[in-house]
């Protein structure tokens, strides 16, 4: 697919993402989403309970479609195109399969633990940002699907509040150090 026709089923002419409002002011959009994705987001952690147990990056597809079904049609939906943000090309989509074996290999020795390392934690949030399966919205999918399952474990997670340190140790051209990663999120045992 070509960077015009991603454009053209994505975006209206002046660049705003299509919606199911309508909305095509760019700034009105960006708020609502970010009012309608937060409160979806407190909503699905405060019924953490009745989630499945996370075992398979799949559940990532419904963690998505939960946060942005409200305004996109394509929410939950998985790529099949290659995507690149800011010069960095994320997983080929052709290569999804093998890179959801990967990932789900890492949550099969999670669900091992009781109590998951911070470094494990980072290690599947650089996996799956790699990943990249959605048009949009993956950063905030992805660590609410984090944090499900760090909840699971009887965990929470502390995300840092700006992305910058995050964004730099995934785009290191060296091999990225999880223990170091980890302690930028901060994981907190709940049993304590």
């Amino acid at each position: 697919m070509t960077d015009q026709e991603l454009f053209n089923r994505f975006k209206y002419p002046n660049g705003t993402m299509k919606n199911k409002r309508g909305i095509t002011d760019a700034a009105a959009l960006s708020q609502l989403e970010f009012q309608i994705v937060n409160a979806n987001v407190i909503a699905l952690l405060h019924h953490a309970a009745q989630f499945p147990q996370i075992r398979e990056i799949n559940q990532l597809a419904v963690v998505h479609r939960f946060l942005f079904d409200d305004l996109y049609t394509w929410a939950g939906e998985i790529r099949n195109y290659n995507l690149a943000k800011g010069g960095h090309f994320f997983q080929d989509f052709q290569t999804f399969r093998e890179a959801a074996q990967w990932i789900n290999s890492l949550l099969d020795k999670a669900a091992q633990c009781d109590h998951l390392p911070a470094s494990a934690y980072a290690e599947l949030l650089d996996n799956i940002n790699e990943y990249h399966p959605f048009r949009e919205g993956n950063g905030r999918s992805t660590k609410t699907f984090l944090q499900l399952l760090a909840m699971q474990h009887h965990q929470y997670i502390n995300f840092p509040r700006r992305q910058d340190q995050l964004v730099a140790a995934f785009n290191q051209a060296e091999a990225i150090d999880y223990e170091a990663l980890g302690r930028m999120l901060a994981v907190q045992d709940l049993d304590e």
